[in-house]
Formats: structure tokens, sequence, C-alpha cells
């Protein structure tokens, strides 16, 4: 067995039992976690059907929980729980799952399930799966989206200190760091990834700025950003950041497929030329440029796919539906392919140092 199979089984199994003691175990939780040690009594309260013949139920369950930590611990306390067969809002419950727990004037109330040990289980998978194919790659390749993630973390925090006033400069400020950061632990700090990370920006700001415009242009005519969820600022500037962080991922990838290839074909042709090396960034970018398009337009289209069922559902039109449902994540997918489009001739010009520096 190859060493990097040996260390993807070896992290399997040890996530298997971290993710064992992470479900079984309530030392780290800081709420009241108990266990439904009953079957769950089910009956139905009410059915509602409404002027569109939308049709749903409203279901109460009876059972006992365990409480397993705090200074409840060992108590065992009836709840009822009422939630919607449609489970959109509400959560239905069954026997032995672990929920978090809350009292309120000594009663106990169901919050929701248990989920830490999902993340972890999820997590272990992810893992294993990166060590059994990448080998010790993986490693850096965890360091860069740990240390990311933490970078995040405090982007987030300076947006919410500024109360969104700076949220441009922040998450341009931001998208700099992520692209330097990823690159340079991915691949090492050399030539080929300061080409890297120099034709990943153009393609970020050059089709973040053209699409800026163009929203200026036309005055911004058709955007709902009230259509922005949770938006507890201003939401244009949320709608904004969000395009830009989502031009940066399909963008950087690109960038690192097309230039990784054009390094190593001026390596291994020594009498390429620039044309040959120009046709071949354009038939790369042909070949790549369909599949990541359509990721960004089948991704865009699972999230939105629950919101637009419920809109059709309550008797909108297919008009309303798109224009608060639907036109943003479609906007930021375009913004997206805009990128990606011009990022294939910005790779494959940054990668004509390479030829240059063959030849010196």
């Amino acid at each position: 067995m190859q060493k990097k199979y040996r260390w993807s089984l070896v992290i399997f199994l040890v996530g298997i039992i971290i993710t064992g003691i992470v479900y079984f175990t309530t030392a780290f939780s800081s709420q009241p976690i108990g266990e439904i040690i009953t079957k769950p009594k089910d009956s139905l309260i009410n059915k509602t059907e409404d002027s569109y013949q939308n049709k749903d139920e409203l279901r109460q369950q009876t059972f006992k929980i365990r409480i397993l930590n705090g200074k409840n611990k060992g108590k065992v306390f009836l709840v009822e729980n009422e939630y919607a067969k449609s489970q959109v809002i509400t959560q239905k419950y069954y026997s032995h799952q672990r929920v978090i727990v809350a009292f309120l004037k000594g009663k106990a109330k169901v919050l929701s399930p248990k989920r830490d040990w999902v993340f972890c289980l999820a997590f272990t998978v992810v893992v294993s799966l990166m060590f059994a194919i990448m080998g010790k790659s993986a490693k850096m390749l965890l360091l860069s989206l740990l240390l990311n993630a933490i970078i995040f973390y405090y982007v987030v925090k300076l947006d919410i200190a500024t109360n969104g006033v700076k949220v441009l400069w922040i998450y341009s400020l931001a998208s700099i760091i992520f692209t330097f950061l990823s690159l340079v632990l991915a691949q090492g700090f050399s030539k080929k990834m300061l080409v890297t990370f120099v034709a990943t920006l153009l393609g970020v700001f050059v089709a973040f700025g053209l699409s800026y415009v163009i929203m200026k242009l036309t005055n911004e005519s058709g955007m709902k950003y009230e259509a922005v969820e949770y938006a507890t600022q201003d939401p244009r500037t949320i709608f904004l950041a969000q395009s830009l962080l989502g031009v940066l991922g399909a963008v950087m990838d690109e960038a690192t497929d097309i230039v990784s290839s054009l390094y190593n074909l001026s390596r291994h042709k020594p009498n390429l030329t620039l044309k040959e090396l120009v046709l071949s960034g354009r038939t790369l970018g042909q070949e790549i440029m369909g599949p990541l398009i359509n990721v960004l337009v089948l991704i865009f289209m699972a999230e939105a796919l629950p919101m637009a069922i419920l809109y059709l559902r309550d008797n909108n039109t297919l008009k309303y539906t798109f224009e608060f449902a639907l036109s943003l994540g479609i906007i930021q997918s375009l913004i997206s392919a805009i990128g990606i489009v011009l990022t294939v001739v910005f790779a494959t010009l940054c990668s004509t140092v390479f030829l240059r520096e063959k030849r010196a």
C-alpha cells in the first residue's frame, strides 16, 4: 500500500473515533444536551390549505428526554414539540436522537438536533480523500483552508465594526490576501506563483470593475437589492462583496490550471513559439470555460431552487419570482462568467514571461 493511502486510512479511522467522541460526549458543550429516550407520540393538530391549494399539516410530538449535562444532568423531562409536516422552519424528532435543550421556567424545550458530529464526519471524509488523492500536498492545502477561514472571520468582524461603510475596500484587500496566501501555500513562492497571482487579480478586478461600470451606466435598473437575505446593513454593498468573492473563487481555479499547464509546456517543448503558447492558452481556456460556467450556474440553481418553488407555489408570477428569488444570483453568475472569460486572456498573456525567461 502506498504511503498516501496509509495516511488516508489512518486519518479516516482517527476521524471516525473523534466523530464518535463528539457524538457521545457533552463535556465541550456550553448548552444543555438531551437524548430522546422514548418513541415520540405523533398526533395531528390541524390541516391547513391556503388559497393556492398548498396543503400542510401541523402536528405535535410528545416524548421524554434525559438531560446529559449541566445542573439538570440525569433528570427526565416530558417535552412537546409542534412541527409542520413540510418541516420548512420546524423540525421532527426521532427516538434516541441527541438534541440541544433550553429551560424556561423549569420546563425543557428542544431547540435543535445536535449536529456537530455530522460536521466532524463530513470533514473526516473530505480530508481522508484529499490525502488519498494528493498525498503530502494535502497538508499545505489544509493549512491554506485554515488560515483563510481565520482571515475571513476577522474580515467579517472588521466589516461589522465599520458598519459596512468600507465594504468594497475591506473585501478587495481580503481577496488579495486570500489569493496570495492560497497560491504561496499551494505552489511555493516562485515565478509561476507570481504569474498566477497577477493573472488572478487581473481577472477578478477587471471583471468586477467592468460589471460595476455597466451597473452604473444602467443606473442599476432592475437590481432588487431588497432580495438579499438577512441583510443587517446596506444590502447593495453586501451583494457587491458576494460578487467579488464569487469571482475570485472561479478565476483562481482557472488561472492556476492555465498557468501551470503553459509553464509545463514551455519547459518540455524547447522550440515553443509565442504564437503556439497563445494558441495553447486559448485552447485550454476553451476547454475549461464551459465546465466552470456550468458549475457556477448549477450551484446557483441548487441554492435558489427551494425559494423559487416557494414563490411559485404561492401563485407568484414567473417575472416576480425571477426578480426576487433568481435575479441577483444570475447577475453574480454572469459577473463570474465574465471573469472566467477574461482570465483566459490574462493567464495566457502573463504566461509569456516563461518564454522570455527560457530564452534569456
